[in-house]
């Protein structure tokens, strides 16, 4: 990025002169310029304005994602949000959402870092998908809640590093439609989005939306195949119904879900070394893959809410079953037989490789969630009390496939690994907020949970159907465990727009098995299960709103971590002599770590003639380490030192029914590393320097709107991911046009 664009944009980010805010929500059109004091938030599992939650929350509203052009994947959904990282993968199907350096297990199946929530309902959890949120998800939304902090004691396992809500649209009591049809030019991809909300009357209503993308281009090919590696092809549907009385409000939903998106691509990049004397390094986006790749994915889900005013208190039920189904399938040895024996015959490669190498896995997790709770008021409304019980069934099967071309010397066809997980988890919770003065309120929450976890599996021939690898593929795990979680704040109001607050609190990442157990030959044996991760979290914080046009908020933070889940690595990579195929990542436990930071966001709304400028800014610096265990001093992995973006948007009326719009979002990181290394071995990949700016501009005249954007409008490249022998690039630039139209 030219640095005259960048220092516009940090100057931007400087305009409002003052602590950056703890809120990303637009001022939506007609209302004022403080509408940030009427943002309603469940944080705290009721219903409560935003700036008097005493944490790092922080919302990002529709109208924020409209003036962006809309999300489908949870980087451009988070975009922009301070602590927050999301280790892109190259595929949605395995993305994974870090907040505040919270650690990433990307590759395996363990239980992500942040409580994934859906209407307050989690989905987290369950297999390799289940560390982001799907397309679906992000379809038809309402708001998004951004948790950042320890968050165990009111939201259970994973919320290490905090928690994410979607919120979707209810049915509203009025008629109204939009459709939304989007066509980007790069990658040929044509979507269409459609919602109708209908008041049926008697306190009914409906409402209906519709997803669906298509593509015939892309960015990433497969060039000894001739096919595309980052397609998008899915269609999804969602029907809700809602009642609502003067005490009672019923919402009952049900949506489909399914499709390809992206699927995992890299390509060979071996700087000079053994087996390899020149490096070999394959082209940026264009990979001689002797066999497919894709990702596929299905959603099905239910879900009753209800919510009943009793007078005395207020009754909440989330019941929530979700299905997730996911494959995908990558070359392992990324490449083909004809090119290596020319690589070969040309002296660029000297090392004997077994090609026609391809993994493919597959999943399917079935969830049960009930939340169920009471909120209510004593003493004068000085004393606000919550009390709750959870819980949560997740049966998920899943396999594992290592194809293999067979050969003279070994006939094998590859094998198979099953692996059948069984959770079951109770959990009480509860909370206590009382007012001391009108000013300073102490408040305390607490949450026992009980799991009981289960795992069986073993490996397999394709070609005899026997076992295959001896007892150490063999998984036959239960494991009981429980934990307490609280969270204990002081809360003052420096002024009625202005908070300060201080916490401490206590969380715990779920502890899992490995689906993958890898190769026989693999340097580094990898266990069937770990442990538990348990976290103890301190943070101070300022935020509130000033001058009715911004708001602000800073905080600082130290999280002290114990048994702390981290992906390793079987020490397999291509051109290894002992194991020379792409390494098998995977959860284990290792010791203790500390991450501190500081984070700060300002977002001011500006009047301005026939019209309104909005300005956004966020700040993030992290840093965590190990401190005792085998990577004992070692930078954690995956948490940039420096997290920034800058937000701008400029609505102005040219008459009473036309206006013209223009929004540019900025994001960029600095500093990190990609992986934790085995002591003696040569030191870690850092990350690379990101700068992504994205552009749309909008004519909106009556109920049409037409734009045009771009995505990483200045073309950057950059490597998402580094490794031994394999590295993942970003998009290239995109653009294209959009029309929607509301009535």
């Amino acid at each position: 990025m030219p640095n005259r664009i960048r220092m516009m944009l940090l100057a931007g980010a400087a305009l409002p002169a003052m602590p950056l805010a703890a809120q990303d929500a637009a001022t939506p059109q007609g209302t004022s310029a403080n509408a940030a004091d009427e943002i309603v938030v469940t944080a705290r599992k009721r219903e409560e304005r935003l700036i008097d939650v005493p944490a790092g929350a922080s919302v990002i509203s529709a109208a924020t994602l409209e003036e962006r052009g809309g999300a489908t994947n949870v980087v451009d959904l988070l975009a922009g949000q301070p602590g927050v990282r999301v280790l892109d993968t190259a595929s949605p199907l395995t993305n994974e959402i870090s907040l505040r350096g919270s650690p990433t297990t990307r590759g395996t199946s363990g239980d992500p870092a942040v409580g994934l929530f859906r209407d307050g309902a989690y989905i987290g959890g369950g297999g390799f998908s289940g560390r982001a949120f799907a397309r679906i998800d992000m379809f038809d939304i309402d708001r998004v809640e951004v948790l950042r902090g320890t968050q165990g004691a009111l939201y259970g396992r994973n919320a290490v590093g905090g928690a994410v809500n979607i919120v979707s649209a209810r049915p509203e009591f009025d008629n109204s439609a939009w459709v939304n049809v989007r066509y980007a030019a790069g990658n040929e991809q044509l979507q269409t989005q459609g919602v109708i909300n209908m008041d049926l009357g008697s306190g009914f209503a409906l409402r209906f939306g519709v997803d669906n993308v298509s593509q015939s281009g892309g960015f990433f090919t497969n060039s000894f195949l001739g096919n595309v590696l980052d397609n998008n092809d899915s269609t999804g549907g969602r029907l809700q119904l809602r009642w609502k009385s003067d005490r009672t409000d019923i919402l009952l939903r049900a949506e489909h879900w399914e499709g390809e998106v992206p699927a995992i691509s890299f390509r060979i990049f071996i700087e000079p070394r053994q087996g390899f004397p020149r490096g070999l390094v394959q082209p940026e986006r264009s990979y001689p893959w002797s066999t497919d790749a894709f990702s596929r994915q299905e959603i099905n889900t239910g879900l009753l809410r209800i919510d009943h005013d009793f007078g005395w208190a207020q009754l909440r039920s989330i019941t929530n079953l979700r299905q997730r189904k996911a494959s995908y399938a990558f070359d392992q040895d990324g490449g083909n037989l004809r090119d290596f024996q020319a690589l070969r015959a040309a002296g660029i490669v000297t090392i004997n490789q077994d090609n026609g190498l391809e993994q493919q896995r597959e999943e399917d997790a079935n969830f049960l969630t009930q939340d169920l709770n009471l909120t209510g008021t004593a003493f004068g409304d000085r004393l606000t009390w919550l009390v709750g019980g959870e819980y949560l069934r997740l049966e998920a099967d899943s396999e594992q496939r290592n194809l293999r071309t067979p050969t003279t010397a070994n006939p094998s066809l590859g094998t198979r690994q099953p692996l059948a997980v069984d959770v079951e988890s109770w959990a009480v919770y509860g909370s206590l907020d009382y007012a001391l003065t009108d000013r300073f309120s102490l408040i305390g929450e607490a949450r026992y949970t009980e799991d009981t976890r289960s795992a069986q599996s073993a490996r397999f021939d394709l070609s005899t159907g026997l076992p295959s690898g001896g007892p150490r593929f063999v998984v036959d795990f239960t494991t009981r465990p429980t934990n307490f979680n609280y969270n204990a704040t002081a809360a003052w109001k420096l002024t009625p727009d202005v908070l300060f607050y201080g916490k401490v609190g206590t969380s715990f990442r779920a502890g899992g098995f490995n689906d993958d157990l890898g190769v026989p030959q693999q340097p580094v044996p990898i266990p069937g299960t770990y442990d538990d991760e348990t976290v103890t979290s301190y943070e101070l914080g300022l935020k509130g709103t000033l001058f009715d046009v911004m708001t602000f908020g800073l905080a600082a933070y130290q999280n002290n971590g114990e048994d702390i889940i981290v992906q390793l690595n079987n020490g397999c990579f291509v051109g290894n002599p002992v194991c020379s195929v792409n390494g098998t990542s995977f959860s284990d436990n290792a010791g203790q770590a500390r991450t501190r930071g500081i984070e700060a966001q300002a977002n001011a709304a500006i009047p301005i003639h026939r019209g309104r400028l909005r300005l956004g800014a966020t700040f993030s610096h992290q840093r965590g380490e190990a401190t005792a265990g085998p990577f004992d001093g070692q930078n954690l992995p995956q948490i940039p030192r420096w997290i920034f973006g800058v937000d701008m948007s400029l609505r102005r009326e040219l008459t009473d029914t036309v206006a013209l719009f223009a929004n540019v979002n900025y994001n960029g990181q600095r500093g990190g590393v990609h992986d934790l290394v085995a002591p003696n071995a040569p030191p870690p990949f850092d990350m690379d320097r990101i700068d992504v700016m994205n552009a749309r501009v909008a004519v909106q005249a009556g109920a049409f709107e037409f734009s045009v954007f771009a995505t990483n409008l200045t073309d950057e490249t950059f490597d998402i991911f580094r490794g031994a022998s394999a590295r993942r690039l970003n998009q290239p630039r995109n653009y294209g046009a959009q029309i929607m139209v509301r009535w």
